[in-house]
């Protein structure tokens, strides 16, 4: 057994506070939006058919950021984790309230990954290249927003958010041992936590979603997983348990763009929207996304294992590219058949 994993079932009391505060602030957040009538109101392009409160992950927000204060060991780099994550949910939050115009959003966003992008400049031990430094930080902010937008981008069925992210985590933190992944452990540890405290609220039916505050939060702190690895491995094992999400993020957006579409509008050419377009429920395609991640994470987690992690990477890559398209290709003339695309 990893010792993290140990080191999880040692520290029960203080992960059933964190997803008891993730519960309790977002069981609160979706009554005051009952009140004040902060709705994510259904229409042509949701995949939601009742006006459900919105901006409850304000609960994952807060819980896996107290979970991070309290657990990751104090300096600059924790202070900077904690100062972006603020940033991206108070950004997320306020889109919630009132959708931000694309690009002020993305500023907002932009403005998040600048605090980890120099205090966890990309250069994880056991790569075969260094980067110089203004490199490096770049290549750190876009990592934070691309994985922002993804968790983004995907939340929107029920459960799939969120469960996601406990996949990453779990699988991150069988591989993350040693004293160099102090910052890698609570993180994981807050946000998984966080995110079994939300879900009886989103899964298998939404009584809220989390909005943007909630997948903004998510995203960053997957980002700051990935950042953080003291090693290459570690790194590895994330990215391998997030590709579903991440292949299905860019390979949608590469089809708009050759389709002419304004990448800015909303639009439901996503997997997880074709799925539930051709008839499938939310939570048969959120846990199909589970087993599909948890495969990719676990088998990069035996591979490490063996000694065969280059292989497993470019067959990870290969099987979930190869995968995505064939279903959304399947899908897509699915719909096209039935005159609904």
């Amino acid at each position: 057994m990893s010792p993290l994993f140990e080191a999880l079932l040692t520290a029960w009391p203080r992960l059933l506070l964190v997803a008891a505060v993730a519960f309790v602030v977002a069981e609160a957040w979706r009554r005051l939006a009952l009140r004040r009538g902060v709705l994510d109101v259904p229409g042509h392009r949701s995949s939601h058919a009742v006006a459900t409160p919105r901006g409850a992950g304000i609960g994952i927000a807060v819980a896996s950021g107290l979970a991070i204060a309290l657990w990751a060991p104090p300096g600059t780099t924790r202070d900077a984790v904690l100062l972006g994550g603020l940033v991206a949910a108070i950004v997320g939050l306020a889109d919630d309230f009132r959708p931000l115009p694309a690009a002020w959003k993305f500023v907002g966003q932009t403005l998040a990954a600048l605090p980890v992008a120099i205090a966890l400049p990309l250069a994880p031990d056991g790569v075969p290249f260094v980067l110089p430094s203004p490199l490096a930080a770049l290549a750190s902010a876009a990592l934070v927003l691309l994985f922002v937008n993804a968790w983004n981008f995907m939340d929107g069925i029920d459960g799939i958010a969120a469960w996601a992210a406990v996949v990453v985590c779990t699988s991150v933190l069988a591989v993350a041992t040693g004293a160099g992944a102090a910052l890698v452990a609570p993180v994981a540890m807050g946000l998984l936590a966080a995110c079994l405290g939300f879900l009886p609220l989103n899964f298998p039916k939404a009584r809220v979603f989390m909005g943007d505050c909630g997948s903004h939060a998510l995203g960053f702190g997957l980002a700051v997983l990935v950042l953080a690895s003291p090693r290459i491995e570690i790194a590895g094992v994330a990215l391998a348990a997030s590709a579903a999400f991440l292949v299905d993020v860019l390979g949608t957006l590469v089809l708009r763009a050759r389709d002419g579409e304004r990448l800015a509008s909303a639009h439901r050419r996503h997997l997880y929207q074709l799925a539930t377009r051709s008839g499938y429920s939310h939570a048969r395609v959120t846990m199909a996304y589970v087993a599909w991640m948890l495969a990719s994470g676990v088998g990069m987690v035996m591979a490490q294992q063996a000694g065969r992690e280059a292989i497993a990477a470019a067959l990870v890559f290969f099987a979930t590219v190869s995968a995505w398209w064939w279903l959304q290709r399947h899908f897509t003339s699915h719909l096209k058949e039935r005159g609904q695309w």
